[in-house]
């Protein structure tokens, strides 16, 4: 084979701090590696709802700037009435587009500082969330939160921890294996599952909880829907309501989450564990969960949660079918742009035994598949059952990640 008079090496990193590497060995201004570098970031944003004239304007704005925008192939003859674009730039183009706008008709001057808003929220690191008396550090890639059902019914390990002082090990040991916090349920959601009273829920969760006071290194979620259970919880040292209804379910959820500054996960459910899996249907799952989510979190931001108390999840598996569960985890990365922090719980889910054809306890490399996908889409948190291959899975992907950005 002929040698070239310059070698060739095709570049397929595109994380910052790897691009920033490869331009500074190169011998690239400082300067000049913080632009160029934001120039291979690019960015893709869709806006709904544009008339035909502001979707010229924007191309043409985008194109002046060396970025463009993707419109219906109608508008440039003044139609139809609405549709959709999508803005296509890397970083530093997009920062000037507010500017770009700034004068121009048809609301384009928010949108132009709306967009840029939406990226500084999808491209920033996972903030903290603010818990009681502290903070859960997220920027190190995915926390690992560790499930603990203490229910006879629950879908993949229902029984196992029926026993207080079991359910109290294991909790100890998920904290060993790397869990950065462990989310304890008294009532079974799976699809179908019926409701239990609350006392027997308290009846379940409580000597647990007792048993953990002091002793647990890490954070403790509450899994549960009712404020009753909650209190408790947070009176024995929980931190955390991880709700799935979205706190919508207990009108007195967002009131004591407010007053006892705890911090709470914002769950999307269609219907109930009772009736969500009974033909759920959606047009755009990705957008109308996001819609949701981000009507719901304004309303609990209204009525006096902290925004930086609030964690988001699109309740994969409930409510969704199999097709909405892989376009979710496909484009999981889009819920960054809400501004909160994202948490996806797909452990052992029947999403995937539908790929896969196994049942739950043999659903871990499936799982991993997903974890893979929500590490690369930069979501905070994963709720899962196996702790410890979680984590393993999380260190060797940061230190080839690591390796990549400072070697």
């Amino acid at each position: 084979m002929q040698s070239m008079r310059y070698p060739l090496r095709l570049i397929t990193a595109r994380d910052r701090g790897t691009v920033e590497r490869y331009f500074a060995e190169a011998g690239v201004d400082p300067y000049g590696v913080d632009v160029i570098a934001g120039k291979t970031e690019i960015v893709v944003v869709r806006v709904d709802g544009v008339p035909a004239p502001a979707a010229n304007i924007m191309k043409q704005q985008l194109l002046s700037l060396g970025a463009d925008a993707a419109v219906h192939r109608a508008a440039i003859t003044g139609g139809p009435d609405r549709s959709t674009v999508y803005i296509v730039a890397d970083r530093n183009r997009l920062a000037l587009l507010p500017a770009k706008l700034s004068r121009q008709p048809f609301g384009l001057p928010e949108l132009g500082e709306a967009v840029e808003r939406l990226a500084a929220a999808a491209f920033s690191p996972p903030r903290p969330v603010r818990l009681p008396g502290g903070e859960l550090d997220l920027s190190a890639g995915p926390v690992v939160m560790g499930i603990l059902n203490v229910t006879p019914d629950s879908f993949s390990d229902g029984g196992s921890y029926v026993d207080p002082g079991r359910a109290a090990e294991r909790a100890l040991a998920m904290a060993e294996e790397g869990a950065g916090v462990v989310d304890v349920g008294g009532e079974s959601t799976r699809p179908g599952a019926a409701p239990v009273s609350v006392e027997e829920e308290i009846a379940r969760v409580k000597p647990v909880l007792e048993r953990l006071a002091g002793r647990l290194p890490v954070p403790l979620s509450i899994d549960t829907r009712r404020s009753e259970v909650a209190r408790v919880a947070l009176d024995l040292g929980a931190s955390i309501i991880n709700d799935v209804t979205g706190l919508v379910g207990d009108p007195a959820m967002a009131g004591l989450a407010s007053d006892r500054g705890a911090a709470v996960v914002v769950m999307h459910m269609l219907g109930t564990p009772e009736t969500m899996q009974i033909d759920p249907r959606y047009d755009d799952v990705t957008g109308e969960i996001l819609a949701w989510l981000g009507s719901r979190t304004a309303e609990l931001v209204a009525s006096g949660v902290k925004p930086e108390s609030i964690i988001v999840d699109p309740g994969i598996g409930f409510g969704k079918r199999l097709e909405h569960n892989l376009a979710l985890l496909a484009e999981i990365g889009d819920l960054r742009g809400l501004g909160f922090p994202v948490m996806v719980g797909f452990s052992r889910k029947a999403c995937i035994g539908g790929v896969t054809g196994r049942g739950a306890a043999d659903r871990l490399a499936g799982g991993l598949a997903a974890l893979g996908r929500c590490c690369e889409a930069g979501v905070g948190l994963v709720r899962v059952h196996d702790v410890r291959e979680t984590v393993d899975y999380i260190k060797v992907r940061r230190a080839i990640e690591r390796t990549e950005s400072v070697r």
